[in-house]
């Protein structure tokens, strides 16, 4: 039986029996995720050949992919990777090289069972031993990303059964861990291409690399031997290839694709957003990404001011999130109650919320614990613009309650030394989409998680950790859903943090791009979708 859900996963407790890879034509159907060939807007079936010109935000900053992450939504060079599990266009965990798997009851042991004749772009099949090895290179506190390793953090050993078992034991319960081994950010590399991650990685997802400059381009080639395909048996993707031009700029990005220069782009300011798809509804294709990540202010409780949460407590009603909502975001996205946006299948509409907007209320609690004029120095990240105008807003909302507020912005890895040193108060950021609830509570935090007590507020409240805890042993989704909306509720009331705002993102497509749909969450290459089903007319 394959585990394909429709909803959040959570591991099956009963033993299932794995496919045999030369299953039946329908349960192979379902397992590869195989798309339709016919295509919404010219009903003609797709057409093989092409490569598509894509215009993102970034790139990343070196090509080992354990070294390094491989962002799936604005880096091109994500087209080459494929892992144990996939994503679907919900943005969940999904079959991808392990086509089934098998959990114990005290979910302790994974056993995934591998697709016979997947292979790297070498030529080398993706076997257990591969897999094996693949994890043990990513554990490695000499090569593996932080990133990566605390997506890891929980896998205790790796054991190669047979050719096409692989056995994972954990640390710990948890029903999380299909979402720990997605491909972002465990991606597969061939074992024998280790020497030359660092010039042309070996993985093995749709596309394979040719050729790639940071910061200026990426050239990517069909992989003939990748083992999706369509309804009918034809083998995706149908493009031949991608040349992915990195443009910082948005102005940049979005004067490419009017002057037809690129085919597609990642995103578009939010001042454009608001107006481009009837601007130039017939000329071009927009694909809304509702859930990109969420906003929000971090405060630092264990130095300053915001160790007091009466201050804290102002400093919440202080902010009138429809005015950032509106001024930041030109209206686009929701308002941030929780880390989860309605669009995911993890939205958690019964949680309490953050303090009111009641700027009188402020400046109260201010008063009462003579704390007006008290000096708050909020730091900003430099990489994005909104989250220096959102500074901007969240500086004038406390001034005008009575706080002394000061902006300080900086660049990223001057940032992150002054939140390891504590030199903060409070901190506007954002967060990407996690496929699991689990990767932010247990990573962000749960007191004993490094991002919370390294670079996070330094939270440490003994009911959030139990029901982290508890959720992450939980198989049942709705109990799941029950358990983070308590630890939601929780977090509103004692403020670690502040949500503030989903994060949106607007994609902008030629149209004679057909085929193409990314996930909610962003990722461009996907089980059944994406740049796997996009095709060029």
């Amino acid at each position: 039986m394959v585990h394909v859900p429709a909803k959040p996963v959570a591991p099956e407790l009963s033993r299932r029996a794995f496919l045999a890879t030369t299953g039946g034509t329908l349960a192979g159907a379902v397992a590869c995720g195989l798309v339709s060939q016919a295509t919404a807007g010219t009903g003609q079936p797709p057409q093989r050949g092409g490569t598509l010109r894509f215009a993102t935000r970034g790139d990343a900053a070196g090509l080992d992919p354990h070294r390094n992450t491989i962002y799936l939504v604005s880096t091109v060079l994500a087209a080459t990777t494929q892992g144990l599990i996939d994503l679907d266009g919900q943005s969940q965990p999904v079959p991808g090289v392990a086509m089934a798997w098998d959990v114990t009851p005290d979910l302790l042991t994974y056993t995934f069972r591998l697709r016979q004749g997947v292979l790297f772009h070498n030529g080398r099949e993706v076997d257990a031993a591969a897999v094996q090895w693949n994890f043990a290179r990513m554990q490695d506190a000499k090569i593996g990303h932080p990133f990566t390793r605390s997506t890891l953090s929980n896998l205790q050993a790796v054991e190669a059964v047979d050719k096409y078992t692989v056995r994972c034991r954990l640390h710990m319960p948890s029903a999380a861990f299909l979402a720990d081994v997605a491909y972002y950010p465990c991606n597969l590399i061939a074992p024998e291409s280790a020497a030359q991650t660092n010039t042309h990685p070996i993985g093995c997802g749709p596309f394979k690399l040719v050729r790639w400059e940071r910061n200026s381009v990426t050239e990517l080639v069909r992989f003939e031997h990748y083992f999706e395909t369509d309804t009918a048996g034809n083998s995706l993707p149908y493009l031949e290839g991608i040349i992915g031009r990195p443009k910082k700029e948005d102005q940049v990005r979005l004067t490419s694709l009017r002057a037809g220069e690129v085919d597609l782009i990642d995103n578009m300011a939010y001042t454009d957003a608001s107006s481009f798809p009837k601007k130039y509804v017939g000329k071009f294709q927009t694909w809304e990404i509702p859930t990109l990540g969420t906003a929000f202010l971090l405060f630092n409780l264990e130095k300053g001011p915001f160790q007091d949460k009466q201050l804290r407590l102002a400093a919440a009603h202080a902010i009138d999130h429809e005015a950032i909502k509106q001024a930041a975001f030109y209206g686009r996205g929701e308002t941030a109650q929780g880390f989860y946006a309605p669009a995911s299948p993890w939205h958690m509409p019964g949680l309490r919320v953050w303090p009111a907007y009641d700027p009188d209320q402020a400046r109260a609690i201010l008063r009462r614990a003579k704390a007006i004029g008290t000096t708050v120095i909020l730091q900003a990240s430099l990489s994005f613009s909104y989250l220096q105008h959102m500074a901007e807003l969240v500086q004038a909302m406390w001034s005008e309650v009575g706080f002394k507020a000061m902006i300080h912005l900086y660049e990223d890895t001057v940032l992150y030394k002054k939140r390891r040193d504590r030199d903060f108060h409070a901190d506007v950021t954002s967060s990407s989409y996690r496929w699991d609830p689990d990767g932010w509570f247990s990573r962000q935090l749960l007191s004993s998680a490094p991002a919370n007590k390294l670079t996070g507020p330094g939270f440490n409240h003994a009911r959030v950790d139990q029901l982290i805890a508890q959720a992450r042993q939980t198989v049942e989704t709705p109990r799941r859903l029950e358990l983070y909306t308590a630890i939601e509720s929780l977090v509103n009331e004692e403020l670690p943090l502040l949500y503030l705002h989903h994060l949106t993102a607007l994609q902008a497509g030629a149209i004679r791009l057909q085929g193409y749909q990314p996930a909610i969450s962003g990722p461009f290459s996907i089980r059944g979708g994406g740049i796997r089903a996009a095709w060029l007319a």
